[in-house]
């Protein structure tokens, strides 16, 4: 399936109710705007004295995407260290993450890794990934270049987008380039799962057919 036929809607009615549930998580430092990033994404709304989320937020909205209704379930995740042994348990059935750096801010970027390795080692090795660099209206204070990012992004395999959740850029098109990617995914599977079960439907009635042309020998 390409990603350009996949289509993404907001759902408006609350009495729609959804097909599948995706969990998302977004990880990344504190400070790096994670919460604004998916306040902006849900809501439109951005908070220029936003705290530092404590332990573990979580917002939900629904999208028509192609014929389905889905739920996302995003979780956002505290960056301090304090806080890792909650949020690890919130790793658990994700299917997609965004790790988030500030591209004002080298300690951030240099902790993709960090926050990459404890992606795989809390969830499944088949979870979708996007890199976000955020804060890219702060032009005078950026000190990650686009080039060094995507340089990164090439070598662990993970796609990069440049945002800003205060001036609403690419923060749609980020989200819903892992939206699709999950959908790709849970397709992919439910595909996989009526390919068996017609396999297993059509070897049972073959025993079935088997077993009759037996009993009349």
């Amino acid at each position: 399936m390409n990603k350009e036929d996949i289509t993404i809607e907001d759902v408006t009615s609350s009495e729609e109710k959804e097909d599948y549930k995706l969990k998302v998580v977004i990880v990344g430092d504190s400070g790096v705007g994670k919460s604004n990033l998916i306040k902006r994404f849900t809501t439109n709304e951005f908070n220029e004295n936003s705290k530092a989320t404590v332990g573990v937020e979580f917002l939900s909205r629904s999208y028509k995407i192609n014929d389905k209704i889905f739920k996302i379930e995003m979780w956002d995740t505290a960056g301090q260290e304090r806080y890792k042994s909650i949020t690890a348990a919130y790793y658990k059935g994700a299917k997609g993450a965004l790790i988030v750096y500030d591209t004002t801010s080298a300690k951030s970027f240099e902790n993709i890794d960090k926050w990459l390795s404890e992606i795989k080692e809390q969830t499944n090795r088949d979870i979708k990934l996007i890199i976000i660099g955020n804060k890219i209206d702060l032009r005078d204070q950026k000190v990650i270049s686009t080039e060094q990012a995507l340089t990164k992004a090439k070598e662990l395999g993970i796609p990069l987008m440049e945002t800003s959740a205060k001036e609403a850029t690419n923060v749609k098109e980020a989200f819903n380039d892992l939206l699709k990617e999950m959908y790709c995914e849970l397709s992919q599977t439910l595909q996989n799962i009526e390919h068996q079960n017609m396999e297993n439907k059509n070897g049972i009635q073959l025993d079935v057919e088997e077993k009759k042309k037996k009993g009349c020998c």
